[in-house]
């Protein structure tokens, strides 16, 4: 008996000092207690483990130079603060990824910070960790980050990640404001009051030969541009594409049978031919800086994507807001790429502290919207001194800023990709080259959208 009582005397001395080291240390690491707010200098991060210990966080990505550039440069900030603190990245083109994604999820073998597109985020919340309410609440979240780009990472009401970006295809049109002076407009870059304005510069800047139209003055037919164009104008009409609990598409209505009309007359008016500017012909991209078209509906990205290769074309481009159907220039947007938390993570106080560094930082989100040439999710960085040194190195994303509290994310969608490219486009690609009608088009959409539920 007395021989077990020394031993619990033991371990009870050993336990107490090992609780007593382990507690001496919290001071060491930087103060993250007040993690709800978004002011650069108490949202950067803090010492992920404050016991000491090596911690490697690994992270995936998509292949993009840019923005994994300015990932690396953040992580380099986030370890020179964190000495124990490794990260390592694995990056991986972007239908590998996916598929990758798509099988290591389940299998439990992902890294523990991997970078989704918003709108996946929801299809792999089962082997995603909520992100931590001492990181940033979801009502905190939605203070500070637009709702587009938020959304897409909350399921159920609760929050798996933050957006690094606001992903956008529609709310302004780029327009070659060289092409559209030679056509005597002047002004053009002051915008239209309305699409019977907007139509009228279009037919001014298209181009025809011999009854052939050799250059459009409005590419809108590409997969993305009919698709966010169609559900934009049915919430701009006061409508909506899908009905309360979201289990159900509501396209057959009188706000999307006037959309669909809209659309059709714009190529009845002879801004475009849908026959020969589509998706698989002069493509709204190579179309724009070949200069086929004197205005198109593509994403800011478009720039910085062909500036190198067409730089007298960069220089004449901007953007241009387009007119509203109804009171407020509503748009459907996708969530844009963001960060989130395996749920299978060993070191996921190590991996959200860095999120929280990255994301949260207000200087650190910034410098990653510039390197990487994206919009901001983050509100504050559209306001005030940040938006001033947006828009001093892209000044085109200035019409945009404008804009961005008028999106709304697209919504949890059974299958975002077969809607957008396998039963809109080709439904009103048929109604705008005549081979369709608005009726049958619609019913078709609707009936169609409603089987990808099942």
């Amino acid at each position: 008996m007395k021989n077990k009582w020394l031993l619990l005397l033991s371990s009870l001395l050993i336990l107490a000092l090992f609780l007593a080291a382990c507690g001496g240390s919290s001071d060491s690491g930087g103060d993250t207690a007040d993690t709800g707010s978004t002011d650069s200098e108490s949202t950067g991060g803090g010492e992920a483990d404050t016991s000491g210990e090596a911690v490697t966080v690994r992270i995936w990505t998509h292949q993009n130079n840019a923005f994994n550039d300015g990932l690396q440069e953040i992580a380099d900030a986030y370890m020179a603060e964190n000495p124990n603190v490794t990260i390592e990245f694995e990056t991986f083109d972007y239908d590998t990824y996916i598929q990758t994604l798509q099988t290591a999820l389940p299998a439990g073998t992902e890294a523990d910070i991997l970078q989704m597109f918003g709108t996946w985020t929801c299809s792999y919340a089962d082997n995603l960790a909520p992100t931590p309410e001492d990181v940033i609440s979801l009502d905190e979240a939605e203070n500070v980050f637009f709702p587009a780009p938020l959304q897409g990472y909350v399921c159920d009401n609760t929050l798996y990640g933050l957006p690094e970006e606001f992903n956008i295809e529609y709310g302004a049109a780029m327009v070659n404001t060289a092409i559209a002076e030679e056509a005597g407009i002047s002004d053009i870059t002051a915008g239209w009051d309305s699409w019977d304005d907007f139509i009228a510069d279009a037919k001014a800047v298209t181009g025809e030969q011999d009854g052939v139209i050799t250059r459009a003055g409005y590419n809108y037919t590409s997969g993305d541009s009919l698709g966010f164009t169609f559900l934009s104008l049915i919430k701009q009409l006061g409508g909506d594409y899908m009905n309360e609990d979201g289990t159900a598409f509501t396209l057959n209505t009188p706000e999307g049978q006037e959309a669909l009309a809209l659309m059709k007359r714009m190529t009845d008016e002879g801004i475009i031919d849908p026959v020969l500017f589509n998706d698989e012909s002069n493509w709204v991209g190579d179309c724009m800086f070949e200069e086929a078209c004197a205005m198109g509906l593509v994403g800011p990205w478009a720039i910085a994507e062909y500036a190198g290769d067409f730089p007298e074309v960069a220089d004449v481009v901007t953007y241009v807001p387009l007119p509203a159907a109804g009171d407020e220039p509503t748009f459907v947007a996708d969530s844009g790429w963001g960060l989130t938390v395996s749920k299978n993570s060993k070191v996921q106080d190590a991996a959200w502290d860095f999120i929280k560094f990255a994301a949260l930082n207000e200087e650190n989100a910034l410098n990653w919207n510039i390197g990487s040439g994206t919009l901001p999710a983050l509100k504050a960085n559209t306001e005030g001194a940040a938006k001033d040194k947006l828009v001093s190195e892209f000044p085109y994303f200035g019409p945009f800023l404008e804009v961005l509290l008028y999106g709304e994310y697209m919504g949890s969608l059974p299958d975002r990709d077969l809607l957008w490219y396998d039963i809109m486009y080709p439904h009103i690609l048929n109604v705008l080259q005549g081979v369709e009608s608005e009726a049958d088009a619609l019913s078709g959409m609707e009936q169609e959208a409603n089987d990808s539920f099942q």
